[in-house]
């Protein structure tokens, strides 16, 4: 093989590394190395021919005018020399060459050469997943054979190129599947208090979810403290293409500087003020992404004024700046049922999602319960179920609280319930109806206590705080004898006063 010969395949070599290009398709990536070999003497057309998984071969490059006949009709071999060199010849069959590349023909009688390309499964299964067409490559003065081999070289590196491409992509998808795996996790962490139920209210509300994820405009979400509407606005998020930046959330009620937090600083406000370091606020560090503000009917009206402004013209400087910043931040405002700021409101214009209370979906109370005990489990907890009666109850109660407090009485029971089932009497009174509360207790309810407490406490010391034992005596489950001690706060100091 020649100098030119060997620069070429330097460069055919090199070429190699675009492969593991995730962002360039393997047609692009063999064109290119098509185009690494125009500097060959005899190459004027050349073709690579590949066939994926069950379908027909298919030439994904060319180089000049092959005759697509020929090229597509060898490369339906596959007899036993399908993984060896040969020569195409106008009108009779081809000769397979050696394994050093020798073969009993002329230059005259080749009419193309061509060797098979061996790359994926191909590899081990014996046949070429294609074949590499030329209709020559060193030149007249060189042997065929040589031309032969550089040809087999050549379609070899073609095979590991695909093998690369293909790597690349699959990680690509692998990638691609993980971010949703991840993506659907985060939101499934969030969206139960969403997904979990079949009444009008609900329906209605994952109808202005899908259309609030497509969209661009600030939303309002509208509704009872407690009823989920931070979640609402972080699964809104998850949903959108913004999904890939930053969701952050600003606290209007509790925020020292709404103000500086959310616009940030371009430098100290002067010797008269304790100095603030400059940077940039949550509005900038959220670029890309959505920034929810809770409470947000809470924003003086200085903030009001500058937050309408950012979200006509999309642009901001920082408090003690004059120069203006292009940021693509997305703003959700959660606000109590009395609505918007009037100043934002009449600026704003923003979607409006009223977010129903519990007392608006109380077909939906079963679901959520169900949902947030199945939680208690898979976070280890307690596998807690519901009689009957106590189901009835909770679905006769208002919720005040909405979501938050449903998520606070599972969290209790899951404590200070003595069962896995829990009856009405293990559910706090104030969320009974009157007929559903358990009647009072007489006068010496507080002695009976008393003794209760000193019998578990006797027989906990008689068998030297070993659970088991002592309930086994008082007739109690390990759970039962657990609640009382926790009920009664005892403690093994206590005993051994």
């Amino acid at each position: 093989m020649d100098a030119v010969g060997f620069d070429v395949l330097r460069r055919a070599v090199a070429s190699c590394g675009l492969a593991s290009d995730t962002g360039r398709g393997l047609d692009v990536l063999l064109s290119r190395f098509l185009d690494a070999l125009t500097d060959l003497p005899e190459l004027h057309h050349a073709a690579v021919v590949l066939a994926e998984a069950e379908s027909r071969p298919a030439i994904r490059a060319r180089l000049g005018v092959p005759d697509v006949g020929m090229v597509l009709a060898a490369a339906l071999e596959r007899g036993p020399g399908a993984r060896t060199a040969r020569v195409l010849r106008a009108g009779a069959t081809p000769l397979v060459a050696d394994a050093d590349g020798n073969v009993a023909a002329t230059r005259e009688e080749a009419a193309m050469l061509a060797a098979p390309i061996l790359a994926g499964a191909w590899r081990e299964e014996g046949a070429p997943q294609g074949w590499f067409f030329v209709d020559g490559l060193l030149g007249r003065n060189a042997p065929l054979a040589d031309d032969l081999r550089l040809l087999t070289l050549l379609a070899d590196i073609l095979g590991r190129m695909a093998d690369m491409a293909a790597t690349a992509a699959g990680r690509t998808l692998d990638m691609a599947r993980e971010v949703a795996f991840l993506r659907s996790k985060v939101s499934l962490r969030h969206q139960h208090v969403f997904s979990s139920g079949t009444s009008q209210a609900l329906e209605v509300l994952r109808g202005a979810v899908t259309r609030a994820a497509v969209s661009k405009a600030p939303i309002a979400l509208r509704g009872e403290p407690g009823s989920g509407r931070g979640v609402l606005g972080r699964l809104i998020h998850e949903l959108s293409p913004r999904a890939v930046h930053p969701f952050a959330v600003f606290n209007a009620a509790s925020a020292d500087k709404p103000m500086e937090r959310l616009f940030g600083n371009a430098r100290s406000l002067g010797p008269a003020v304790k100095p603030t370091v400059a940077g940039p606020g949550l509005i900038e560090e959220a670029d890309g992404g959505t920034l929810l503000i809770r409470e947000a009917h809470r924003l003086p009206p200085d903030v009001c004024e500058r937050l309408a402004r950012f979200c006509t013209a999309g642009r901001m400087a920082r408090l003690g700046g004059s120069r203006e910043r292009r940021v693509d931040t997305r703003l959700f405002f959660a606000v109590p049922v009395g609505g918007l700021n009037p100043e934002l409101a009449a600026t704003l214009l923003p979607e409006v999602i009223a977010v129903p209370s519990l007392r608006e979906r109380r077909e939906d109370i079963p679901a959520l319960l169900d949902d947030l005990m199945a939680r208690e489990v898979a976070r280890g907890g307690r596998r807690l179920t519901l009689t009957p009666k106590a189901l009835k109850a909770l679905e006769g109660y208002d919720w005040p609280g909405n979501i938050r407090e449903m998520e606070g009485l599972v969290a209790r029971l899951a404590v200070t319930a003595p069962e896995d089932r829990i009856d009405i009497a293990d559910i706090p009174p104030e969320m009974l109806a009157e007929g559903d509360r358990p009647p009072v207790l007489p006068e010496d309810a507080a002695e009976l206590r008393d003794m209760e407490r000193q019998q578990v406490l006797n027989a906990l010391t008689r068998h030297g705080w070993v659970q088991s034992r002592a309930a086994r005596e008082l007739g109690l489950t390990l759970r039962q004898i657990g609640y009382r001690i926790r009920k009664y706060g005892l403690t093994r100091e206590e005993a051994d006063v």
